[in-house]
Formats: structure tokens, C-alpha cells, sequence
């Protein structure tokens, strides 16, 4: 009977240390689940936002066709091309800063220190460079020639509805990754 007691007694107190090594087995691959998404929306992020940057250049590429196609004066055109590469720029060397340091590598305050101050970047470069945009675009609208305005408005109408079509739901989804990197560091 004490040889059953003392079996019994020593599988109770194996089952008992596997079930805390399967907890801790647990637990470390919850954290490096956690890391991971961390990581690949960090990636993502800066990723998006890299691409962003190469659109800017696409600017100085259409500048010298508003001379051609629209008859808008030279600085405007030069001021134009400037706008894409200073936010392409701009954008650029976000992207970079993102990728600086990985989240994951710092302690929990300081990562999430750093994704709530990538999240508030994005939004004050975002805010700015709409405000810039809209500036240049306005401008742009009052040198037009007035015979040819009206066209001109009805085509910068349909750009601009094509072209927040494209870039609003990518802007939500910066904003969602840039908000769950912060969401799961503070899980």
C-alpha cells in the first residue's frame, strides 16, 4: 500500500512540474507571437510609407507638363516639383526612422513610447503635407488662364476625388497599423 502511495504521489508531482513547463512553454510562445506581429506591423508600416515616399517624385515629373499643358508660370511649376521631393523626403526619412529601432528590442515603456511618437509623426507629416498640397493646389487654380479654368477645375475636381479615393483607405490603414503596434506593446 505505501509502495502505491508513494508511486502515486511521485506521478502526481511529475504531471504537477509538466503541466508548469507546458504553462511556461505557453507563455514564452504567446510573447514571441506577440513580438511578431509587433515586428511585421512595425515592417509593414515602415514599408508603406517608404512606397509613399516614391510617389513625391512623381511631382517633379509632371511639373514641366503644368507648364506645357495649363500655361502655369515657371516658379509655380519649380514650386510644384519641390513640394513632391521635400515630402517624398520627408516621408522617406520617417520611413527610416520607423525601421531604426526594433520595438520589440526595447523594454515595454520605451517601446511604447516610441510607437505612440511614430503614431503622432505620421499624423502632424500627414496633416502638414495635406495643408501644403491644398496651398499649391489653390495657388495652381488662380494662375490657371481664365478661359481655361473652367476645365481645368472640372479636371482637378475629378483628381482630387480619384486621388482620395486611392489614398484614403490607405491612410486608414497606416493609421490601424500605426494604432494596433501601440494597442499590442500595451497588451
Amino acid at each position: 500500500m505505501t509502495d502505491n502511495l508513494d508511486e502515486l504521489k511521485k506521478q502526481w508531482q511529475e504531471l504537477s512540474q509538466r503541466t508548469k513547463n507546458l504553462e511556461e512553454a505557453n507563455r514564452r510562445l504567446s510573447e514571441r507571437m506577440a513580438r511578431s506581429k509587433v515586428c511585421s506591423t512595425q515592417e509593414r508600416l515602415a514599408d508603406t510609407i517608404w512606397r509613399w515616399s516614391l510617389t513625391g517624385f512623381v511631382l517633379p515629373v509632371l511639373a514641366p507638363l503644368l507648364h506645357e499643358a495649363a500655361d502655369l508660370p515657371w516658379w509655380y511649376c519649380g514650386l510644384y516639383a519641390l513640394f513632391g521631393v521635400i515630402f517624398a523626403a520627408i516621408w522617406w526619412n520617417f520611413a527610416n526612422y520607423i525601421r531604426a529601432k526594433r520595438l520589440t528590442d526595447m523594454p515595454v515603456a520605451a517601446a511604447i513610447e516610441r510607437a505612440l511618437i511614430i503614431k503622432l509623426r505620421q499624423q502632424k507629416i500627414r496633416t502638414v503635407a495635406w495643408i501644403c498640397g491644398f496651398i499649391i493646389i489653390g495657388i495652381g487654380g488662380f494662375l490657371i488662364p481664365v478661359e481655361d479654368r473652367m476645365p481645368a477645375l472640372i479636371g482637378g475636381a475629378i483628381g482630387l476625388i480619384v486621388g482620395l479615393a486611392i489614398s484614403l483607405p490607405r491612410i486608414i490603414a497606416n493609421e490601424r497599423m500605426a494604432r494596433s503596434m501601440v494597442d499590442d506593446l500595451m497588451n
